[in-house]
């Protein structure tokens, strides 16, 4: 099938009488408390805050201004996720309602609920929060709401997070939203209000539960709570409460059952979102001080903005099993997977995708990262080739191969060196090495005539898109590419750099050897004296001098591998100034994907909907930026990354759904949804310093975060 086409129950619901209240905590957090006149005028960001431009926001939690975006919630295009590592999701929509959801297991595709959760009720009248004006500033995981109403004398200001800490693994699992709300009545009279709340009702064998000080359970089976407060005249109260669930066993697409990481730290909803409300002081000062020190950086604003909010993905896309049974092969940490979306195309950590996309979980949870890649070791196959996915939708032992394996293991190969770097483990190194020595070796049989390069093999048929068998896997190359066969040099490098880290002189020599004979096939191949020309088919006589924009895939592979360099400075020099020229010249989003010698992009007239040629791939760009980054042109790739950013988050307004191609001439969505490779711009200020991971790791953004983040 097409890849774009395929794309013991542990708890029970909470048996509380109808009425009853679901729990008083003692807790200094829970209190209901009358805090004076302001309340959400300036809570939990100024009233007079600018809508729908770059702004500086003086913020609760915060001790200086940050740089954010505001929105009005109704322009908003798809709400913040409120999850994170493996715990499911619920969006909060710009007008205030939940959208999707995927807390109980609703993977692919998550549940439409697009209903009310609140709804306020005063005397005889019931007013849905999605009835009033919401200004909506997201930056993820918190999302900061102030609502107005027009039929009552009433503003809310709302904020709702759940947990994720950078370096806190579990604590990032926890499957709570905490909720903030100040309810401030602006009339001269009292007001005596009702806070009528409804979530999604737990299916069988799994629970919600809501829990703060005044919360009373109505109907617990359907989700239903309530709160009742009577707001002095002018004055506000404030209120905490937890909205948690606990969803412990699914079965994925393939039919087998897992059962999620969370479920070996909690028994139950209720005594997650115990463990919240407790904390909730604690997790929302972590979370601010680690948002502090992206923003405390000397990084252009739209780009901390772009670091913040990409965690999202994780939301949205990831899924961390347990190890419940002695059978079972990954370790004691559990198993960590991220899709290429959920939403979009669901496939189970495609390779080339992560190749883009890990570099967040690489940084900030290298444990897990591990998990991920002992599955890849795991299902390696014996002649070396590493699997490019572990299944579809959602299944994941249902590898998959031959499908852009010239990419694939290599790849691999490069991640366990980039863990190398990031860990500085040896035992690490020495458990991963034989497995990456022959998924190298593998790849010497997609060289088709000995010259040293890896060949493109597309099994596309004559006039078909797919499968072209690399990352453009609509867009079929023939011969040996530029990008494919630049990635291979790269691998060739980072097997001459595990070699020796691990004193294996005889295969150090093997892949300099190999590396020498490939530069040179490479350049006569490929270089046609201004760049590097697509793809060249030796065998049929067949060129293609398309100018792509990440033709030098190579050069940005190696650079944040603190690799030298594979390709002579010349013509990386000449073919970044065709690039400029030509590629970032032909649309004003970022840079055309592969355009004609005159600048003219290029339509492969293969499928209309969604043409590699003509539009704008994210991720690489974000690496074609970012090569520029490494070579000395610092404004040229921030402006290419800019652009990027601009046309997703401001112009098509979604920060939260961030696709994987925008269309060429408009900067629009053109296919896939929430994508994973996209995570890429946690690389970015590691190019913008020129260092590599290593050195990034231990001086950069990334030690900076979890130290600020620790408890």
């Amino acid at each position: 099938m097409k890849r774009r086409e395929l794309v013991t129950t542990l708890g029970a619901l909470t048996a509380l009488g109808l009425g009853k209240k679901a729990s008083s905590f003692p807790f200094e957090m829970g209190r209901v408390e009358v805090t004076g006149g302001k309340g959400p005028a300036d809570w939990p960001f100024p009233s007079s805050t600018s809508r729908h431009q770059w702004t500086k926001i003086d913020a609760d939690g915060f001790s200086f201004p940050i740089t954010g975006y505001v929105f009005e919630g109704t322009q908003l295009q798809g709400g913040m996720p409120l999850g994170a590592l493996g715990t499911g999701y619920m969006t909060l929509e710009g007008d205030g309602r939940l959208g999707f959801c995927s807390i109980f297991n609703d993977l692919v595709p998550p549940k439409k609920v697009f209903a009310d959760w609140l709804t306020v009720e005063s005397g005889t009248r019931s007013v849905p929060l999605s009835s009033a004006r919401i200004a909506y500033w997201g930056h993820y995981p918190v999302a900061d709401l102030r609502a107005l109403f027009a039929e009552l004398p009433l503003e809310l200001g709302i904020r709702a997070f759940t947990p994720f800490i950078p370096g806190d693994a579990a604590v990032s699992n926890t499957p709570v939203t905490l909720f903030e709300m100040a309810v401030r009545n602006v009339s001269d009279e009292s007001l005596p209000l009702t806070l009528l709340m409804r979530f999604p009702a737990a299916p069988k064998g799994s629970s919600m539960a809501v829990r703060g000080e005044g919360i009373v359970e109505r109907s617990g089976e359907e989700g239903v709570y309530s709160l009742a407060a009577n707001v002095p005249a002018r004055e506000s109260r404030r209120v905490r409460f937890a909205v948690a669930w606990y969803a412990p066993s699914w079965r994925d697409s393939g039919g087998e059952p897992h059962l999620n990481r969370y479920s070996q730290r909690f028994r139950d909803a209720a005594e997650v979102a115990e463990f919240g409300l407790r904390r909730q002081s604690e997790h929302l000062r972590r979370v601010h001080a680690w948002q502090a020190e992206i923003h405390r950086s000397d990084l252009p604003e739209w780009l901390k903005d772009a670091l913040v909010q990409s965690f999202y993905s994780f939301a949205k896309n990831s899924v961390w099993i347990a190890r419940t049974r002695k059978d079972e092969w990954w370790s004691e940490d559990g198993w960590f997977t991220h899709s290429e979306s959920h939403t979009g195309c669901p496939i189970v950590e495609t390779m080339v995708c992560r190749m883009h996309g890990h570099f967040p979980l690489l940084f900030f949870f290298p444990e897990l990262e591990v998990t991920t890649l002992e599955a890849f070791r795991h299902f390696q196959i014996s002649d070396g080739e590493i699997p490019f996915c572990f299944g579809m939708p959602t299944s994941m032992r249902d590898p998959r191969y031959h499908c852009q394996h010239p990419l694939n293991s290599g790849q691999y190969a490069q991640m366990v060196y980039r863990l190398y770097l990031r860990t500085g483990d040896r035992e690490l190194l020495a458990r991963f090495y034989d497995s990456a020595k022959r998924a190298i070796r593998y790849q010497y049989s997609l060289d088709d005539d000995g010259c040293g390069l890896v060949h493109d093999q597309s099994h596309a048929r004559p006039g078909e898109p797919w499968p072209a068998n690399q990352f453009y896997d609509v867009w079929p190359w023939e011969g040996t590419s530029s990008y494919v066969a630049g990635t291979w040099l790269a691998t060739l490098a980072a097997g001459r750099a595990l070699a020796s880290a691990v004193g294996d002189g005889g295969f150090q020599t093997e892949c300099s050897d190999r590396l020498v004979k490939a530069q040179r096939v490479f350049e006569e191949n490929l270089w046609n004296g201004s760049y590097y020309r697509l793809w060249n088919d030796r065998q049929k006589q067949r060129v293609s001098d398309i100018c792509l924009a990440n033709q030098l895939m190579a050069q940005w592979c190696v650079r944040v591998l603190g690799l030298g360099d594979v390709l002579p400075a010349d013509h990386v020099a000449a073919s970044l100034d065709t690039i400029a020229r030509l590629n970032m010249h032909a649309t004003s989003y970022g840079l055309i994907n592969g355009v004609t010698s005159d600048g003219k992009p290029f339509d492969t007239k293969l499928l209309p909907s969604g043409d590699h040629a003509k539009n704008i791939f994210v991720g690489e760009n974000l690496c074609a930026a970012m090569t520029f980054m490494y070579h000395g042109r610092r404004d040229i790739g921030l402006e290419i990354a800019h652009r990027l950013y601009e046309a997703m988050a401001v112009k098509t307004r979604s920060p939260w759904n961030q696709r994987c191609l925008l269309n060429g001439e408009m900067g629009l969505p053109q296919w896939g949804d929430d994508y994973y490779s996209n995570l890429i711009f946690w690389a970015v200020p590691m190019a913008l310093r020129g260092q590599a991971i290593g050195d990034f790791s231990l001086t950069g953004l990334p030690k900076s975060l979890i130290t600020a983040a620790r408890a």
